[in-house]
């Protein structure tokens, strides 16, 4: 494969960078795998921390063999690194390029721009070769105490009297609100409420907040309040040296890789363990929920997580708290966070979300970039320790307990050849969720099968679509969509039918044969996107058709080849303990 790649603008206006880059590689295999889209990451080193962020591309183009491409974006320099930041080093900019089954670092492109402009204020650089050497000048980056003092100040009083003046204008807003109600006025769509008195309430918050400036939705309230009680208990309370607290908004139970952790941990009477463990964020959080939350934050040594929660990244932990994040997907499948930089949900580079992690747990020394790109920390802050849910791959009495269990409760699928459906969700977050159940038609695909199949159906929890199962086949297909234990499934399981779920790693592990039903592939590569290239990795047959997908099973044509290469790319660990890795890091941090 060959590349040329080209900057044509690197401008800095205060803390801006506008880069404009354009290129093009060539390969004669490049229409055999046209999906592939070429991958260029800014990479950044300070000495201390090593940063990787995506360079946006918007134009991508496959002619003849070869794929053009190009991206202008803008990034807030003095953001790129977290827990450096406030040290403002001199760091070097480098690029990385990926593109298929093709990944290099700090590649030997010269940077040199075509056009290039400093306001030489926060920041100066100069180009050697393929890297960017930047230089902040500290004083400038850090505004004058002074100055940010008579800012706030002059900020305080004025929203001290639009507060005031909104306070007398109550009155109004009531009348006006009574008259909307009444249809005299026509009250906002915004405002559509069956509950009349909560339109009518909303109203008068609504205009009161206009006027004010002041953000009295019940959101901004409890955040305030959220902030003010981890202040308190920062300030109060002491860190307690073996305080761990686990906290998840992805459970209400004691599931997934807690449930390993702590099954190592309970028998050290030395540790005090609590769990938060429910679904509410700041805007749902009771008072009570907020107090318990801040008060294990500021006191505890170490905080685990296992899913994105939004709250943690509203405090500042004290520097003796460690803040590890176990996450629950095996490997990197799917891009997440600033890996999806301009895209629906993706995190702006701006914000605090993820970057607070001490530590990130994964599977594999490959993982390591991806989750370093996507969470926006440095490299040495991901470990590959394996996933400690997955030891139970390893455990023959595990393995076997859950099929014992499986079939007492289903004696019917004794016998048969099992066929686990388990696709993940379409749309971007839970509340809008869905699989198209339409497009795997149980009637079409159990009369064409053999009849020595069957079929468990498992949705992602996300999903609240009923797959519809005909009387007919009652007795070979069964929806388990409900079931909390997916991976106790794949102990039963002789073949798999998925598309984009995260499942593949697991099922990998125990090499079982996979059908990647992708009817949607180009719009979910457009709208979502993945780590590697899909067609060239994805352990399995890919199929784009209920009629390939039959014919598959049919002729067990599964492309098994695949599994075990991709096995070896994301799990370094094969061996059962992965929790005693995660366990040793708690207590590494706890010393």
């Amino acid at each position: 494969m060959e590349y040329q790649i080209e900057v044509k603008e690197l401008s800095i206006a205060k803390n801006k960078m506008t880069l404009t880059i354009m290129g093009t590689i060539s390969d004669p295999t490049i229409n055999s795998h046209f999906l592939s889209n070429p991958k260029l990451v800014l990479h950044f080193n300070n000495g201390k921390e090593d940063r990787r962020i995506p360079f946006v591309l918007s134009n991508v183009t496959h002619i003849d063999g070869k794929c053009f491409f190009s991206g202008r974006y803008n990034y807030r320099l003095d953001l790129l690194f977290w827990k450096t930041r406030k040290e403002c080093l001199p760091f070097e900019m480098f690029l990385n390029l990926g593109f298929a089954d093709f990944y290099e670092e700090k590649i030997p492109v010269d940077l040199t721009p075509e056009l290039s402009e400093t306001d030489n204020r926060n920041f100066k650089y100069t180009i050697h070769g393929n890297k960017v050497e930047f230089l902040p000048d500290r004083k400038r980056i850090q505004h004058n105490p002074v100055a940010k003092f008579f800012v706030k100040l002059f900020n305080g009083i004025l929203k001290t009297v639009l507060f005031i003046l909104s306070i007398a204008l109550i009155p109004f807003f009531i009348l006006e609100a009574l008259l909307r109600m009444t249809g005299i006025m026509n009250l906002p769509a915004r405002f559509n409420d069956e509950n009349p008195i909560k339109r009518f309430v909303a109203y008068i918050f609504w205009r009161f907040s206009r006027v004010s400036t002041t953000d009295l939705s019940i959101w901004k309230v409890k955040r305030w309040i959220f902030r003010r009680c981890f202040g308190f208990y920062k300030t109060f309370y002491k860190v307690q040296d073996k305080k761990i607290s686990f906290i998840s908004l992805r459970r209400d139970d004691l599931s997934g890789n807690f449930a390993f952790v702590y099954d190592q941990l309970k028998g050290d009477d030395s540790l005090d363990i609590n769990f938060i463990l429910n679904e509410h964020t700041i805007a749902y959080m009771s008072f009570k929920e907020i107090r318990a939350f801040t008060k294990a934050c500021a006191t505890s040594k170490l905080v685990v997580l296992d899913e994105f929660t939004p709250q943690i990244h509203y405090i500042d932990l004290r520097e003796e708290t460690k803040l590890i994040q176990l996450w629950h997907a095996c490997g990197a499948f799917k891009t997440f966070g600033f890996t999806r930089l301009s895209k629906p949900k993706g995190s702006p580079q701006p914000t605090r979300n993820h970057r607070s992690y001490d530590f990130v747990t994964v599977s594999s020394t490959y993982c390591k970039k991806c989750h370093s790109e996507g969470f926006g920390i440095a490299t040495d802050n991901v470990v590959a320790t394996g996933i400690p849910r997955t030891d139970v791959f390893f455990d023959e009495n595990y393995k076997a307990a859950a099929r014992k269990k499986f079939y007492d409760a289903h004696p019917t699928f004794k016998g048969k050849k099992i066929i686990l459906f388990a696709p993940t969700f379409r749309g971007m977050v839970k509340e809008t969720a869905f699989y198209p159940t339409e497009m795997f038609d149980i009637n079409e695909v159990c009369s064409k099968i053999p009849e020595d199949y069957a079929i468990i159906i498992k949705h992602h929890p996300f999903v609240n679509d009923v797959q519809p199962i005909p009387d007919r086949y009652a007795d070979r297909v069964i929806d388990l969509s409900a079931d909390n234990e997916l991976n106790d499934l794949l102990f039963v399981t002789d073949v798999i039918i998925t598309d984009y779920s995260s499942l593949v790693f697991e099922a990998s592990l125990i090499d079982i044969p996979m059908i990647f039903y992708v009817f949607d592939l180009e719009k979910y590569i457009n709208e979502r996107d993945f780590y590697f290239d899909f067609k060239l990795y994805a352990p399995g047959k890919i199929v784009y058709s209920t009629e390939q997908l039959i014919d598959s099973i049919r002729k067990e044509d599964y492309c098994t080849e695949k599994i075990q290469p991709f096995a070896d790319m994301f799990f370094d660990y094969r061996d059962g303990r992965s929790t005693q890795r995660v366990v040793k890091l708690i207590y590494d941090n706890l010393k």
